[in-house]
């Protein structure tokens, strides 16, 4: 593919393939087809700027991540580094479908974390609007609260957070190395009891993985973020939405329906990462030597390949595991062990 010239960002590039902003990629294809058989030299001598103009837009357009990155320097050169009444403070992360910042109320100074859903198609808003109401109701110390869903001038859609401060578990372990398996521990039971609470109200969150997992080390509180493959009260119809493939469970990645055992697998292999330093050990589903007995068992429960054989109650798990604690460290608290999160 050949690579567009250095000035073509400074063109309004959906002007000139004649398409609004929101455009799908068949939209765009089509107008260049049609456009370039209008602007076409006919003769020699005819001028090729047209076709040449035409050419470096859907060059761009017709890439995703070219077109994501052309509408990222679009938004920073128009000055509005704002959505709806959040100004813009720093990009967080960038998803499969929307790239999440942290941002600022203008009026009441407090931060949040803005979801906007960057990606163009229907599906992608339509994740962003099931992930919003997934948890719009709840409220729980393991959860982001909703603020607004909101639709922006061009359409597009954003959803506002309220901001969780902290780094997540993947960025903690890859700063500070592996931890002691007791931190890891009190770090799978507050997401245990998080799930107790999600999975009362009929919600299955999907996607439980290290980059989804705030620690916040001085008061032992952890949030599960990112709702975007989460389901509802799911039925035999559902079917899953996406998947994140070292930690989904076989039936997930299959597009079957997820199940609370669904959420258990993720949660198995996220501490297997945790308790191993990083992906290769989860990949490996290897518990480590230094791990005691009774949470190694506990951890091999929840990766059963086959959904049956897992657990299938939530607050039963969540009591079973305090009992685990207890037998693996003597103690079913930590005392505020400090998780080096710094």
């Amino acid at each position: 593919m050949a690579t567009p010239h250095p000035t073509a960002y400074e063109k309004d590039l959906y002007k000139v393939l004649q398409v609004h902003p929101r455009a799908q990629q068949e939209v765009i294809d089509a107008a260049y087809k049609s456009l370039l058989k209008l602007c076409a030299p006919r003769a020699e001598g005819d001028s090729e700027t047209a076709a040449s103009a035409l050419g470096e837009a859907h060059m761009i357009l017709a890439n995703p991540r070219e077109r994501r990155k052309y509408d990222d320097y679009r938004k920073r050169s128009s000055g509005k580094n704002t959505v709806g009444p959040y100004r813009i403070i720093k990009e967080v992360a960038q998803g499969g479908f929307g790239t999440t910042y942290k941002a600022e109320h203008a009026l009441l100074g407090e931060h949040s974390c803005i979801k906007y859903c960057s990606e163009i198609s229907p599906a992608s808003e339509e994740i962003l609007r099931q992930e919003t109401r997934a948890i719009w109701n709840l409220r729980h110390y393991g959860l982001p609260s909703m603020r607004d869903l909101l639709k922006l001038e061009d359409d597009s859609y954003a959803l506002a957070m309220s901001w969780i401060e902290g780094p997540t578990l993947q960025q903690a372990i890859e700063k500070n190395g592996r931890p002691d398996p007791e931190n890891v521990a009190w770090v799978a039971e507050r997401i245990l009891n998080t799930l107790v609470y999600l999975h009362h109200h009929g919600v299955l969150h999907g996607d439980i993985k290290p980059q989804n997992i705030i620690v916040q080390e001085d008061t032992h509180i952890v949030v599960l973020v990112d709702f975007g493959l989460s389901e509802v009260k799911p039925s035999a119809k559902s079917g899953s939405k996406g998947y994140t493939e070292l930690f989904s469970p076989p039936e997930q990645i299959a597009g079957k329906t997820l199940v609370p055992g669904s959420d258990f697998y993720s949660l198995g292999m996220t501490m297997l990462y945790a308790l191993g330093g990083g992906f290769k050990a989860a990949e490996r589903k290897e518990v480590p030597a230094n791990v005691p007995d009774p949470m190694c068992d506990f951890i091999k429960s929840l990766i059963v390949r086959n959904v049956l054989e897992r657990p299938t109650n939530t607050e039963k798990l969540f009591e079973e595991f305090q009992q685990v604690r207890l037998k693996s460290f003597g103690r079913d608290r930590s005392n505020m062990k400090q998780f080096s999160v710094k």
